[in-house]
């Protein structure tokens, strides 16, 4: 048995147990110091930012290597100062940066943030937020700090964008707002300065509203359903809206809305864009008014009537209403007119549409047919019923008419018919309205007849001057008169070719004594044909006479439009060997809209042949301005019916400056029509419009005399 230990020996055991215990406390302390240190390096290299530690006890610094990129030190420094980085800091900001971390450091801070400008790497100046935290001991020493620099330069970058979005926003005159289509009710969550100007609502009254209030109670409208179609299927949308301000006012705005989308493609806003195009709308429905109205009387035109009638003609057939039209003419009307002169017979036509409207009730329609013809439209009346209409009328008009200071008396020849006793068709009625009013001129005047058919008679005379047009083909009795057009400084720049037949017994007539029956009969495209031709032909005689820049222009009618126009054309270009902008083809508005997009295309056509177009009688006829932009036209023509007031009538004067304007804004020249006085041709000189064209700068003449006259102004 062994003797027992001695005590010290015990004790020296114990002691060497101890510092084995102590030993291994330590070693695990530091190997978890190690990994901490792993783990915080692994962290600061996962990070952008550039990460820092300082031992300010030890006085050592550790750096992550996006510390070290972002200013361009060294990664593998055996030892790295405060100095080495400072010295990156912008020379302007260094001495503030300096003072700051000191301040930091002995002011018993634990937290510090400062931003300031540094050099980067390649030459350029960055912008960088630095935070730093502080560790103190018990006495409130540092003995630790901590800090990351965030590089915020693209940050102010976008925020200076920002800003600059915002100034270019508020400077616009387009409005534009933005909503969160994330929340219920699409609330605004942007608005400019120019939405602000144009709805008369600051922002902070529209911010968090649906700008459907805008609408008011006009929520009804055809551009509400097309957005909130465009909406729902989450794309652009364009539409033409009435708004109201928020002093009542109405106006119009064109409205554009694109929507937004997040990363992942999910709809978040809908940026919205608007321009006040009242003055637009405006202009377009005094175009579009005077398109179906007469400019005298303010009564329905010649087309909107027969429009009205076509669709009576429906309701009377699907409810068995009864259906009349009448053909009201004025007696003597041409003798007011060359006795009194134009002024008189206009205010006479005037003061005869008010009494007609004065006799009907508001479901019947009264309308300008014509020179001194109006008709007339019932829908319900009965035999009877009309005769009474016919009193009221003859009573309305036989009251006395002041013209030029004195009384005058005025007497009307009326005819009617009825559907669908005469007819249920629109043609037919008319015609046959038209038959019974001769009828009444006949029987003296100042009475009314209803149609009969032994008035059919009529017709023969009809026949009779379709035959005697088809011998005038044949006999080439047609020829063409030329009138010029001249820029307002007074240099002719077009003829235009004018149709006229030489009858054997009446003389040299105008198109207003053939033109119907020419189409009706069927002849037009022979004689469009033609007259093609014959103007075609002119131009080289135009060159021979140092003429060659002036154009010839020929108007063409809807039945030859749509009869191989463009293989005419073709022909007449190659035979001729036409140059680019020599010769031009003139069509109505009505013309241009049957077929549209036929029309559009075969214009194209002729466009591409060099041949130019130009829209005749502008303003007249129902004209769509998104067809007008995509044809390749080059002038408008501006109709005389609004040329006539220039000069004293501010109505005429607004109309056609604001054709000028249109002209100008889609890149086209513009042409007036019938300038018959010097206030005239002075006030479209001033206003820009390009050509004129009318009696008080020549007449129609024989080619060669016009030619002449050209020449002779040119010396």
């Amino acid at each position: 048995m062994p003797a027992s230990a001695s005590p010290s020996t015990l004790a020296i055991l114990a002691l060497l147990i101890a510092m084995g215990v102590a030993l291994l406390a330590l070693w695990r302390a530091r190997r978890r110091e190690a990994r901490e240190r792993e783990r915080f390096a692994l962290i600061a290299r996962a990070t952008s930012d550039g990460i820092y530690d300082a031992d300010l006890e030890r006085n050592t610094l550790w750096r992550s290597e996006a510390f070290c990129r972002m200013f361009g030190l060294p990664a593998d420094a055996a030892a790295h100062e405060i100095a080495d980085w400072l010295a990156k800091v912008h020379p302007e900001d260094r001495e503030r940066v300096r003072q700051g971390y000191a301040q930091a450091l002995n002011t018993g801070m634990v937290e510090w943030e400062i931003a300031y400008r540094f050099d980067k790497p390649d030459g350029s100046t960055g912008n960088a937020r630095d935070r730093l935290m502080i560790l103190r001991d018990a006495a409130g020493h540092p003995v630790r700090a901590i800090g990351g620099v965030t590089d915020i330069s693209e940050e102010l970058g976008a925020i200076d964008r920002l800003a600059l979005l915002k100034r270019a926003l508020d400077a616009t005159t387009t409005g534009v707002a933005i909503v969160d289509a994330r929340q219920d009710g699409w609330p605004t969550v942007y608005v400019n300065a120019a939405l602000e100007a144009m709805s008369g609502y600051s922002a902070a009254e529209l911010l968090g509203r649906n700008l459907n209030f805008l609408q008011g109670a006009e929520r009804e409208q055809p551009g509400l359903e097309t957005l909130r179609h465009s909406l729902r299927e989450g794309r652009d949308g364009q539409v033409l809206l009435r708004n109201f301000r928020k002093d009542g006012s109405a106006y119009w705005i064109e409205l554009v809305v694109s929507p937004v989308r997040d990363a992942s493609g999910t709809l978040t806003h809908y940026v919205g864009s608007q321009i006040d195009v009242s003055e637009r709308v405006a202009t377009e429905q005094a175009l579009a008014h005077r398109a179906t109205h007469d400019e005298l009387t303010t009564l329905p035109n010649r087309q909107l009537f027969r429009d009205r009638l076509a669709q009576a003609l429906r309701e009377s057939k699907r409810f068995g209403l009864n259906l009349v039209v009448l053909f009201v003419d004025l007696d003597n009307f041409k003798l007011v007119n060359d006795s009194l002169g134009h002024a008189a017979g206009d205010e006479l036509l005037r003061t005869v549409a008010r009494r007609l409207q004065g006799c009907l009730r508001q479901t019947d329609t009264v309308a300008r047919f014509g020179g001194d013809e109006f008709v007339v439209l019932l829908l319900g009346e009965v035999e009877t019923d009309v005769l009474r209409v016919v009193d009221r009328i003859t009573e309305a008009l036989r009251r006395p008419v002041e013209l030029a200071g004195s009384m005058h008396y005025v007497t009307a020849s009326i005819g009617y018919a009825r559907c669908p006793q005469h007819g249920d068709e629109a043609g037919i009625l008319l015609q046959r309205a038209d038959i019974a009013m001769y009828q009444a001129k006949a029987r003296g005047r100042n009475c009314a007849v209803g149609y009969e058919p032994a008035f059919d008679q009529g017709a023969t005379e009809r026949l009779f001057l379709i035959s005697q047009l088809r011998e005038a083909v044949e006999r080439q009795e047609f020829e063409l008169h030329y009138q010029p057009q001249f820029r307002w400084d007074g240099r002719a720049q077009g003829l235009e070719a004018l149709l006229r037949w030489r009858h054997p017994q009446r003389g040299l007539l105008a198109p207003g004594h053939f033109i119907d029956a020419l189409e009706e009969s069927g002849l037009m495209v022979e004689v469009g044909r033609w007259v093609l031709r014959d103007a075609a032909r002119r131009h080289a005689e135009l060159v021979a006479m140092g003429l060659g820049d002036v154009r010839l222009a020929v108007n063409v009618s809807a039945t030859q439009l749509h009869h191989h126009l463009l293989e005419d054309i073709e022909a007449i270009v190659q035979e001729f060997a036409l140059p680019h902008g020599a010769f031009e083809l003139e069509l109505t508005e009505s013309v241009l809209m049957v077929n549209a997009e036929s029309t559009i295309e075969q214009m194209r056509r002729v466009a591409k042949l060099g041949v130019g177009i130009a829209v005749d009688d502008f303003g007249t006829g129902y004209s769509s301005l998104s067809y007008l932009k995509r044809l390749p036209i080059q002038r408008l023509k501006i109709d005389r019916s609004f040329v006539r007031g220039l000069g004293g009538d501010p109505d005429d004067e607004a109309i056609c400056a604001s054709v000028i304007l249109l002209a100008s804004s889609l890149g086209l020249d513009t042409v007036a029509e019938g300038v018959e006085t010097e206030p005239q041709r002075d006030w479209l000189a001033e206003h820009g419009c390009g050509e004129l064209q009318g009696y008080l700068l020549g007449r129609p003449a024989p080619f060669e005399d016009v030619v002449a006259n050209i020449k002779a102004q040119r010396g």
